[in-house]
């Protein structure tokens, strides 16, 4: 397949995809095509690396409430009345506003993944669908969760997902690690999302919450292999430990905003000290959208607003955050996305999800205008 005459950084060129694979990025010829992306700019597939898919179905509910109480009186006893069907369809309407928005993959955390995993496979995404674990790891008796975690294939991988520190107790963290490990999967987190998480960690266990998975030799464990959501209280020691075992932080400013968890978000001081940053929406319920183009500006102009420097974190290391360093190259996955936009200026600071026209995942073009 043949991408003609789309705009990369500024230049007209011609892209052929072979299968999942760039095969070639060539200044633009006239020639036959077999997608014309005239007056097109084409940017590598947005990654959505924190999100709740079906929590579509949730969207403006317990609006403009705190954390605790958005979890304990709207979202929580809301989720106990989902079905395997109610999931499908939450997820699959997830899956069709990130591929419109220029997402090609996302990373998940949630329960009945049987369900979310056939909405993926119907929808033509990437998923990794994170196992929710809450107390002790129970779920991870179940032969059955075993052998679903066991046998991701095609679009869909998996990941085990504890909820939180103050959602999973150390047991179950150190199951949860265990089993990680066990079958060669990632760890997917909450940590240090709101300043009341951070102190209750220290009243109940004496240490902040990246100090307590160290402690408890999560992080010796699996390393490389944690992807840990919001971490927006951190301490000095916390930073270092993160980036001695160069923890995936994913920022999720649009519903830390929202929430009113925080907006200091330490991007340059994990990236110094070694850790990677990422970004996410969260969930429909308290980002209201998937939209991951908004998330890229939000994210950068917070760091130049807080920091009183507009020179930090241009557009190219937003893009390349969002996008996990994927280039539009030879050799690169062909999972990009056209958009109605000039430049990647333009795309990070003047635009949202709607100026996409067309997304490509591994060959595939799933959507078009």
């Amino acid at each position: 397949m043949t991408i003609g005459n789309a705009l990369l950084d500024g230049k007209a060129v011609d892209i052929v995809v072979n299968g999942p694979i760039i095969e070639s990025v060539t200044p633009h010829s006239p020639c036959a095509v077999d997608c014309d992306a005239h007056g097109l700019s084409v940017f590598p597939g947005l990654c959505n690396m924190h999100s709740h898919a079906p929590m579509t179905l949730f969207r403006g509910l317990g609006d403009d409430q705190p954390l605790d109480v958005w979890l304990k009186d709207y979202i929580w006893p809301a989720e106990q009345k989902l079905t395997d069907e109610a999931v499908y369809q939450g997820t699959l309407q997830a899956c069709r506003e990130m591929l419109a928005s220029g997402t090609t993959a996302f990373n998940d955390m949630y329960f009945r993944l049987p369900a979310m995993a056939r909405a993926v496979a119907d929808s033509g995404i990437i998923g990794r669908l994170g196992l929710n674990i809450f107390g002790d790891g129970d779920e991870l008796d179940d032969p059955e969760v075993i052998d679903m975690l066991s046998h991701g294939g095609g679009n869909v991988t998996y990941s085990i997902a504890p909820h939180s520190v103050y959602t999973v107790s150390e047991k179950g963290l150190r199951c949860s690690a265990e089993m990680c490990m066990k079958l060669g999967l990632p760890m997917h987190i909450h940590m240090s999302e709101t300043q009341k998480e951070v102190t209750d960690c220290i009243a109940k266990y004496g240490c902040r919450p990246w100090e307590l998975l160290d402690r408890l030799g999560i992080l010796d464990l699996l390393d490389c292999n944690i992807i840990a959501a919001h971490c927006l209280y951190l301490s000095d020691n916390e930073i270092s430990i993160m980036g001695k075992h160069h923890v995936t932080t994913v920022h999720c400013p649009n519903s830390n905003l929202k929430l009113g968890s925080g907006y200091r978000f330490p991007m340059l001081e994990l990236i110094d000290a070694g850790a990677r940053v990422a970004l996410g929406t969260d969930g429909s319920a308290s980002s209201n959208n998937l939209d991951m183009i908004e998330v890229m500006k939000t994210a950068a102009l917070l760091q130049k607003g807080w920091r009183g420097d507009p020179t930090v974190v241009p557009a190219g290391q937003i893009l390349s955050l969002a996008t996990l360093g994927h280039t539009i190259s030879a050799g690169q996955p062909a999972c990009l996305f056209l958009a109605d936009v000039r430049s990647l200026s333009d795309l990070v600071y003047a635009s949202h999800g709607d100026s996409v026209r067309m997304t490509m995942v591994a060959g595939k073009i799933v959507f078009r205008n």
